[in-house]
């Protein structure tokens, strides 16, 4: 698959564009595959596929080609002919079932097998030692007078006694019969599995459906300005055992990700532990009657916050997700910030790039961290791409109103927003005995 999935990025997509066309996917790539600006004008088409070929490997560089160039006017038949060329290596793949080399394994233990019982059917058998092995079996039966199950069971669950061994028999464990009710066979519950505590993983094109519940989703956002916006949101999805985290690049669809909504996915890509979705597509509703059971266990699992402890432990290069309280913040330039995140195990740096260095944080607050990438030297998240960042502020304390009565028995209704405790905001009713401070205010005498 990986050299045809090549020979259509280059034969039937790179290769039909003019110049201009080239140079417009190559400064779409600029950031995937780290063109330099003299890189971007020297390369030609096939560097350009050899290095998505890298980048993408299988069935993925097809894919990426398809998401440039389907906006690009003029390509209309050019993206008609990759598709059609990747709806024929998919069929062929998903038609021929095991590689060659697994069905040469398979074949060559069935014959070793086959011929293994031949042998022992064909070989010649010892009378006296028959003879012998029937009196001992009847020998143990008159002793017993209990009949020894074989191959073979009545119809009421009753064994049926067979007079001979066949080869059969010592290659295939018996048969037990079905359980009758007021058997003695005891009925055992499955044993539950265990509740996943991380997201699970898929990797490269997945195209058979996936029933899912949608947990929870962010707001849409610009996460690429450079040459045009691009849009997208972060969600999670449960299933009755697993979870996910999904990247939409389609924000149309945010209508389709309501928490607690039951939908299907469905050709969508696995990659660095996120399930991405490109197309309307590949989200679509299932009946409004459906509904999931996830245990809570599960649920909990899925909304955690790493722990900072656990995060020294992870491996570098794991995107991590959660809520965690600012400890420090410095401003290092205008497109870099480094905050300090504590929990009650332990503190990590956090540094942020561009776009989100604009988001108003500062110590205290909660901050939500999405798809940050663990560095390994020094151990630290720091945005990516597709990072998002959304910040709890702690608010002020709200007074309540209340009603102040007068020396003359007139009530003042009253809302105590300052910290003074007799300093009385937007009164209203009929001059009282007192100090005036200002137009809305009275200091009330005791």
């Amino acid at each position: 698959m990986e050299t045809e999935c090549k020979r259509i990025l280059l034969l039937k997509g790179l290769q039909p564009l003019n110049d201009d066309q080239f140079s417009m996917v190559k400064s779409l790539l600029d950031s995937d595959l780290g063109l330099t600006p003299k890189m971007k004008e020297e390369y030609t088409k096939v560097k350009i596929a050899d290095m998505m070929h890298k980048k993408f490997r299988g069935i993925l560089c097809v894919n990426e080609l398809l998401r440039l160039l389907k906006d690009i006017e003029g390509l209309e038949d050019t993206v008609k002919t990759i598709k059609n060329e990747k709806r024929k290596v998919m069929k062929k793949y998903k038609t021929q079932g095991l590689a060659p080399g697994k069905k040469r394994k398979q074949e060559a233990s069935s014959t070793d097998e086959s011929t293994s019982t031949a042998n022992k059917a064909s070989r010649p058998v010892d009378d006296t030692l028959v003879s012998k092995k029937r009196k001992t079996k009847t020998t143990s039966n008159n002793k017993s007078n209990k009949t020894q199950p074989t191959s073979e069971w009545g119809q009421l669950g009753q064994p049926s006694v067979t007079g001979a061994l066949s080869p059969a028999s010592f290659s295939q464990p018996p048969q037990m019969p079905p359980p009758t009710p007021g058997c003695s066979f005891s009925t055992k519950k499955p044993r539950l599995k265990s509740v996943p505590t991380k997201a699970s993983r898929e990797e490269g094109l997945q195209t058979c459906a996936k029933e899912v519940m949608v947990l929870k989703a962010t707001e849409p956002f610009a996460y690429d300005i450079t040459d045009e916006e691009r849009r997208m949101f972060h969600a999670t999805v449960v299933t009755e055992s697993q979870f996910f985290r999904v990247k939409v690049f389609h924000v149309g669809l945010k209508d389709k990700f309501i928490p607690k909504r039951v939908i299907t996915l469905a050709d969508y890509i696995g990659r660095n532990g996120f399930l991405e979705v490109y197309n309307v597509s590949s989200v679509s509703d299932v009946s409004a009657d459906r509904k999931m059971e996830v245990s809570s266990r599960l649920i909990q699992n899925a909304n955690a916050t790493p722990k900072i402890k656990e995060l020294r432990l992870e491996e570098p290069g794991t995107f991590v997700s959660g809520v965690y309280q600012v400890h420090k913040k410095m401003v290092l330039d205008q497109c870099m910030t480094l905050y300090e995140i504590q929990d009650d195990t332990g503190t990590m740096d956090v540094l942020v790039y561009g776009r989100l260095t604009k988001v108003n944080c500062e110590k205290g607050d909660k901050l939500t961290l999405i798809c940050f990438e663990l560095s390994g030297d020094p151990r630290q998240l720091r945005s990516v791409t597709h990072s998002f960042i959304k910040t709890h502020t702690l608010l002020p304390p709200v007074f309540p109103v209340r009603t102040v009565p007068s020396t003359l028995g007139i009530a003042y209704t009253c809302s105590f927003l300052s910290l003074l405790p007799f300093h009385v905001h937007s009164c209203c009713g009929s001059p009282s005995p007192g100090k005036t401070r200002n137009n809305n205010s009275t200091l009330i005498c005791i």
